[in-house]
């Protein structure tokens, strides 16, 4: 199937032990820490608004370094794959209602300025929804670095209420709001610490290493080398995440607050050509979001009793 059709099908058919430490070396241990990438020696704006916040020691941050961008469209990062990670499906609560967000990679790339020069990212699409209704759109924007570490550069951000975009809130570019701002370090070790998001005032996010080598149960068996962090939200509260290798983030929070990776392709999906029963049932969906942009909705009853059948 085509990757668009692959992607319908999984829309309509709708996770750990803790690892110990290795060393790894610091890449602003390298070099001279020149301060966040994307504004060297300089205080960030807005960085009064994260004041009181129970930030690591600087000496543990593994971001402070400017990175250099000579392929950043080839993200083979295995914990942050996002270059070969086509679509990944996380499903759980929010608030104790239902939770599922799905995260597509979209074609062409997105050129940033960064420290003076244009860095081409890829374009990845976030649509969360919550009870059934969607609660947010956002396009993020990543790229490696020649060390093999990713970086995040920015997002526009939709969010709803009711079918309707209400505000922008979270919206960021690197170089503008904020530095560009590590999402995966290349050698992640317990105690490393990097941030996300950096952006005071608008996000922010302080990402702790807390144990690695840990094995999770995926969606295909067992899962080696994931990581786990603790991660610190600009409202002083901390939440815990994994990542894994080939998945990216595999989990987040607990609780009622819960999120947790369903599916992801490539990554799970099964060799060989596609049964003919999801091709019927993938050219079915195709059948019905046509007839649905020309309003024949008794049509598009039909052809779902008949997908049922």
């Amino acid at each position: 199937m085509t990757r668009s059709r692959s992607m319908l099908v999984l829309f309509l058919l709708g996770l750990a032990a803790a690892g110990c430490g290795k060393t790894t070396t610091n890449p602003a241990d390298d070099a001279a820490r020149t301060g966040e990438a994307g504004y060297p020696g300089g205080a960030l704006p807005n960085d009064k608004e994260c004041e009181g916040l129970p930030v690591a020691p600087e000496a543990d941050r593994v971001d402070l370094y400017q990175p250099v961008f000579s392929n950043p469209l080839s993200i083979t990062n295995p914990l942050f794959p996002i270059s070969i990670l086509d679509r990944a499906i996380l499903l759980g609560t929010s608030d104790g209602e239902s939770f599922r967000s799905e995260t597509t990679l979209l074609a062409g790339s997105k050129t940033i300025r960064i420290n003076g020069e244009d860095v081409e990212a890829l374009v990845s699409q976030y649509v969360a929804f919550v009870d059934g209704r969607i609660e947010e759109v956002a396009y993020d924007w990543y790229a490696q670095d020649d060390l093999g570490a990713v970086w995040y550069l920015g997002e526009d951000v939709f969010n709803y209420e009711d079918g309707v975009v209400v505000d922008l809130n979270g919206t960021w570019l690197a170089g503008r709001e904020g530095p560009a701002a590590m999402i995966m370090p290349a050698n992640p070790a317990v105690g490393d610490v990097w941030r996300p998001e950096n952006a005071c005032g608008i996000v922010f996010e302080e990402v702790t290493a807390t144990a690695i080598d840990v094995t999770v149960e995926g969606p295909g068996g067992s899962v080696t080398g994931a990581i786990m962090v603790s991660e610190l939200h600009m409202d002083g509260a901390f939440e815990s995440k994994t990542f894994a290798p080939g998945y990216g983030e595999f989990s987040t929070g607990f609780g009622d607050n819960l999120e947790a990776l369903a599916v992801a392709i490539a990554t799970d999906a099964l060799p060989g050509e596609a049964p003919p029963a999801l091709d019927e049932l993938s050219d079915g969906a195709d059948r019905i979001f046509i007839m649905a942009q020309s309003g024949r909705w008794s049509r598009v009853e039909d052809e779902l009793g008949e997908m049922a059948a």
